[in-house]
């Protein structure tokens, strides 16, 4: 039986206390200096750093300012009663390969599958669509020439204004000469990638962390470092300082802050002014991705970080797919001190956003629909998440953990220890029910014992049949199957 792969520094963290333990660095005696360990072992500083503050974390050697790591314990003695193995460290930055496994999660938007619960979308009811298709047919009869023509400049002055106004209301005072729309969320942090960064670099993103960010880092020949993320309080802070401290190539972060993918995790906003002055501290950009702000359940919308940017450290991403219509393909972003170049780097690939979708969105902003919409659409997703994760904990085994979001539309569920998210999916898949195993919400094998549920399915009884279903399922497998290794992709 196969045993799963540790990571490198914890594989160099075991070889090192095997050398206490064997009495090679008597208590009291100087390890390795940083360099000379990650040298040894063929791996970066932050590896083999990242393996001495896990001895440090279970008291088996002590860092001396200035003089490096000390064996301080007797060899043979234990970690601390309650010390956590898996210590919030950032990984080692690797190159992103998703090909296996994400080829497989495409091809569960299958129609055979009646439950889909793989992908960030809510259901089609909750969108308007009667109402965009009657504003699409109306502004096309009105102005037929926006198919073949640029976006008039009255009707664009119309949108950036409209776009200044929600930016307002998020906290944001930005120039006009700051805004401009694109393609979605996708296509504005693949431009501000393709401007920060060059093949081979190193970009912070959180773990877990959303795949279709993966696969754009994977397309640009990026290294993903990944930095501990929870439900609870969003990016870890702490982790993110170690990681900038001992790695200076690290060249920006590209994060979720409200309502992260997949955890739901809500950064206070403490930790995102914290965020901000650790970023400026270290000289790097804070790609901010907001696709989910509006989706809030509470009373008022989260603050963006770019809130608290003055300096124009911060490339702000937004978007209308979540929250008013998925296939209405249209975001904005401002660029901060980086606009110009983006705005060029947009000019000389896209070239230019639909004419007709802008002059369309113009007219949702300016009517107020957009706001309505919206405010429909999150309070739904709130009664079905609700009810969605209820019904998680009531048919899944015990052990399980859940906690709710405060906005966003998507459940991120931890399944006891032995759990094998991968080979539940093979199980569900013939039942008729998909969702997105852990696996793919890292750049390495992670999270296997998790996985993501969409919540933006009514819940009906046909759903809480499905849940009950993985229930029973992953019982089973728990039941015969705890010790079985996480294995690829199931076949389709």
């Amino acid at each position: 039986m196969n045993s799963p792969v540790l990571p490198r520094y914890q594989q160099i963290a075991a070889a090192l206390a095997a050398q206490l333990d064997n009495g090679d660095y008597p208590p009291g005696s100087r390890l390795p200096a940083v360099r000379q360990l990650a040298s040894a072992h063929g791996v970066n500083n932050l590896t083999a750093l990242a393996a001495y503050r896990l001895l440090e974390q279970q008291q088996r050697v002590e860092a001396r300012p200035r003089a490096g790591f000390f064996a301080a314990t007797p060899a043979g003695t234990l970690p601390p009663r309650g010390s956590d193995p898996a210590l919030p460290l950032p990984s080692t930055a690797a190159l992103v390969d998703l090909n296996s496994r994400m080829s497989t999660l495409l091809l569960l938007a299958d129609d055979r599958i009646p439950l889909q619960l793989h992908m960030a979308e809510a259901a089609p009811v909750l969108y308007p669509s009667t109402e965009l298709a009657r504003r699409l047919q109306q502004t096309l009869a009105r102005q037929p020439e926006l198919i073949g023509a640029h976006l008039p400049g009255n009707t664009q002055r119309r949108l950036t204004a409209a776009l200044q106004q929600l930016a307002q209301q998020r906290g944001m005072a930005l120039h006009a000469d700051d805004i401009l729309p694109c393609h979605g969320i996708t296509e504005a942090i693949s431009l501000a990638l393709r401007h920060l960064t060059r093949p081979g670099d190193t970009v912070a993103v959180e773990t877990p962390v959303y795949f279709g960010l993966l696969q754009t880092l994977q397309g640009l020949g990026l290294q993903a470092l990944e930095i501990p993320c929870t439900a609870e309080a969003g990016l870890s802070l702490e982790a993110l300082e170690f990681a900038l401290r001992h790695d200076p190539s690290v060249k920006c972060l590209v994060c979720v802050p409200n309502f992260q993918n997949p955890t739901g995790g809500l950064m206070p906003d403490d930790s995102k002014r914290a965020l901000l002055q650790l970023a400026r501290r270290h000289g790097i950009t804070i790609v901010e991705d907001d696709v989910f702000g509006d989706l809030y359940y509470g009373s008022e919308r989260p603050t963006p970080i770019k809130a608290w940017d003055r300096a124009g450290d911060v490339i702000y991403c937004s978007s209308f797919t979540k929250s008013y219509a998925p296939s209405f393909r249209l975001g904005w972003f401002s660029g901060g001190r980086h606009h110009a170049a983006l705005a060029r780097l947009q000019a000389s690939s896209t070239l230019t956003v639909s004419p007709l979708l802008q002059a369309v969105l113009a007219e949702v902003l300016e009517s107020g629909d957009y706001q309505r919409t919206s405010q429909r659409i999150r309070q739904q997703l709130a009664a079905q998440m609700h009810a969605t994760a209820d019904a998680v904990l009531r048919h899944f085994p015990k052990g399980t953990r859940v906690r709710k979001p405060q906005g966003g539309m998507l459940l991120w569920v931890e399944c006891p220890d032995g759990s094998d998210t991968t080979q539940l999916l093979q199980q569900a898949l013939p039942a008729g029910i998909s969702f997105a195993p852990g696996l793919v919400f890292a750049a390495g094998p992670r999270f296997g014992h998790c996985l993501r549920l969409s919540c933006g399915q009514p819940f009906t009884p046909a759903l809480e049949a499905a849940l009950a279903t993985l229930g029973r399922l992953l019982a089973q497998q728990l039941a015969h199957h705890k010790d079985v290794p996480s294995a690829s992709f199931p076949p389709r």
